[in-house]
């Protein structure tokens, strides 16, 4: 019996701590990503609807989707403008697209909120439960700090939309266990951020 608690634990938490820790750490090398997907299709035997790629409440998902894209397009509007001066107005290759609007967001989303999220949040409770929130918080923090370019580019504020993304987000996926309305707000804010500095 302890022996069997022991190695449900180090399946259902260990591993995935460690895939999660390897992605948070080197978000650059892409096929890292097939190692959460791997796991949990080989080692856990569940299928990519068990990670938040389902039909089911795709439509509550991608509806809060939009609401928190409008919610960070409003929150980094005022940050862009802050800083404008600072930045020069940049047209995007081809490769800059693909990886802001389309790899990014699902590298991201499948890492910090499925992943992360199905691992170690409990679906039964609350968003706003003790667990979930604190779960939601760390992810948004480890989130947050995989963009600490922004710091050393003398564009701390951006930040404070991430921020939000992250933890907007995470309680998105929290409540419809939906990854579509995720991606959605992700590429969506990627997007307008080129947008503004294509335009303005």
């Amino acid at each position: 019996m302890a022996i069997s608690l022991r190695r449900d634990v180090v399946v259902s938490r260990v591993f995935p701590a460690l895939i999660f820790v390897s992605l948070w750490l080197d978000g650059w090398f892409f096929p890292l990503i097939l190692l959460p997907f791997l796991y949990v299709f080989l080692v856990e035997k569940k299928d990519a609807q068990w990670l938040g790629f389902q039909k089911q409440k795709s439509k509550l998902s991608i509806y809060l989707g939009m609401l928190v894209s409008v919610f960070l397009m409003v929150t980094y509007i005022p940050v862009f403008l802050y800083y404008f001066s600072l930045t020069d107005k940049q047209f995007p290759s081809v490769f800059d697209v693909f990886t802001d609007v389309i790899w990014y967001p699902f590298y991201e989303e499948a890492t910090y909120r499925s992943f992360f999220l199905v691992h170690f949040a409990v679906f039964d409770y609350s968003s706003l439960s003790k667990r979930n929130l604190s779960v939601n918080l760390l992810q948004s923090l480890l989130f947050l700090s995989i963009h600490g370019h922004h710091l050393t580019s003398s564009t701390p504020l951006v930040l404070v939309p991430v921020f939000f993304l992250a933890l907007l987000n995470g309680f998105l996926f929290l409540r419809t266990r939906n990854i579509i309305g995720c991606l959605l707000s992700h590429c969506v804010i990627n997007s307008f951020a080129w947008s503004l500095r294509v335009i303005l």
